[in-house]
């Protein structure tokens, strides 16, 4: 990836919100790229990343509708159950996510 492009993703993800982390950033492409239909396992996320279970869950709440604190939030993300297993939870892209994202990709190749 062109160093460059890397900059214009984090400047364009942060028009959204001007504090994004590279974390928050990171799990927003991971789930863009391996959920982008049917979601993906919150656990997959903290394996593949090396992230802690805390910060993928922080990350992907700032990252959905409402955020951890009741507030409203980005709106990339968005959580469900599993339902072959109905105690770990999925995420995927809002409409607004895929929006963002599809724009975005390119610039990651």
């Amino acid at each position: 990836m062109n160093p460059k492009n890397l900059l214009k993703i984090i400047e364009e993800v942060r028009k959204f919100d001007d504090q994004m982390e590279a974390q928050a950033i990171a799990v927003f492409f991971y789930v863009g790229t391996y959920g982008y239909n049917d979601g993906v396992l919150m656990q997959q996320i903290q394996k593949d990343l090396s992230l802690g279970q805390s910060s993928v869950s922080r990350n992907v709440y700032k990252l959905a509708d409402i955020n951890r604190h009741k507030k409203k939030a980005i709106g990339f993300l968005y959580t469900f159950d599993d339902p072959m297993e109905r105690r770990r939870k999925k995420v995927a892209l809002t409409s607004k996510g895929k929006r963002v994202f599809n724009s975005l990709k390119d610039l990651a190749n």
